[in-house]
């Protein structure tokens, strides 16, 4: 028999993804993305107690101990199975556990100042699986990274992530305060150098010698279809 807790882990995530996610769940129940991921998410650190729980089907409309119920098997009696037609072929999606704001190139520059998300987007996208709550989403300027990394393509950047040999990365030029992306490279001898992936790019090396900080590793990417005119 599955316990309370558990039964109220899967309700919430079953009304967390009627409405879009985490942060939709949290913005639902007037609570922060980052309290709503300490009961709910990948890996809760804590249980939904008896007051949230009636908190959360209150502003759901449920009825009162509706979060303390095991719908999961509900209706499987009447549903008839038949054999697939065609082979999906498509994997489950990760579950996204909150969002992470997609900043401008210049915010990027003074990311350390202003980590605050509320302060610096108007726009968020889901949080990919793993990464930070530090983590913030960038779009692709130019060719420099071309063909793996085309312009208007979304990319996010970790910087709780240490950069390894061959990494892509946002780092900062310190003369400018402009952020740049780039390969990391570690050479032999023990340099640095910033690398730009589209071996057609006029300034394919910066050398890191103190110039830049690098402030952040890029962990996944997303591509956005562009809406055609009618």
């Amino acid at each position: 028999m599955k316990e309370i807790s558990e039964i109220r882990l899967e309700n919430a995530r079953t009304l967390a993804d009627q409405v879009g996610g985490t942060g939709s769940f949290a913005s639902r129940i007037d609570r922060e993305p980052t309290q709503a991921s300490r009961f709910m998410g990948r890996n809760p650190t804590k249980n939904i107690g008896d007051r949230l729980a009636r908190h959360i089907e209150e502003c759901f409309d449920k009825p009162k101990g509706w979060l303390d119920t095991d719908h999961s098997g509900r209706g499987d009696s009447n549903v008839a199975h038949h054999p697939a037609q065609f082979e999906s072929n498509v994997a489950p999606a990760p579950r996204m556990d909150g969002y992470v704001p997609v900043i401008s190139w210049v915010q990027a520059g003074a990311w350390t100042e202003v980590c605050n998300v509320e302060a610096v987007s108007d726009e968020m996208v889901p949080r990919p699986p793993g990464s930070s709550d530090r983590t913030f989403a960038l779009r692709v300027k130019g060719q420099s990274m071309a063909p793996r990394y085309e312009p208007n393509l979304i990319i996010y950047v970790d910087p709780e992530v240490i950069p390894f040999d061959g990494d892509d990365v946002v780092a900062v030029l310190t003369e400018s305060n402009e952020a740049t992306f780039k390969q990391y490279v570690e050479e032999p001898g023990g340099g640095k150098m910033l690398k730009a992936r589209n071996p057609s790019w006029p300034e394919q090396w910066v050398k890191i010698n103190g110039n830049c900080e690098i402030i952040g590793v890029v962990v996944a990417t997303m591509w956005m279809r562009t809406p055609k005119a009618g």
